[in-house]
């Protein structure tokens, strides 16, 4: 019992980076949380991050809880994950600042 009540909030912390990542290299979210606009080189690279993040969270969800209730599982997480990272990003998008900083920087 203890394992399910680990495993699914970890689970969604994954899939709610994934997501936070990928907004965060669309220049309008990046200007909400006050920073500059990354190079089209540093963005690419954070969204094949981001996508592996989501792939990585499908495999640990089909391995632990089966293929059918995986799959389920993955997409009720993906769907409620993608509604967080929008409601974080309209209401308040600071909260995503440290992870903004944390990307690659454009270099001078």
């Amino acid at each position: 019992m203890i394992r399910y009540a680990l495993f699914y909030p970890a689970l969604g912390v994954l899939l709610f980076l994934a997501f936070a990542l990928l907004a965060l290299t669309q220049f309008p979210h990046r200007r909400a949380v006050g920073l500059a606009e990354l190079p089209l080189y540093n963005a690419v690279w954070v969204r094949l991050a981001a996508g592996v993040l989501v792939v990585l969270a499908l495999v640990l969800a089909v391995r632990h809880e089966g293929g059918g209730f995986g799959v389920l599982l993955w997409a009720g997480l993906v769907s409620f994950t993608a509604c967080l990272v929008a409601l974080v990003l309209s209401w308040r998008p600071l909260l995503l600042a440290w992870l903004a900083r944390l990307m690659p920087t454009p270099r001078p």
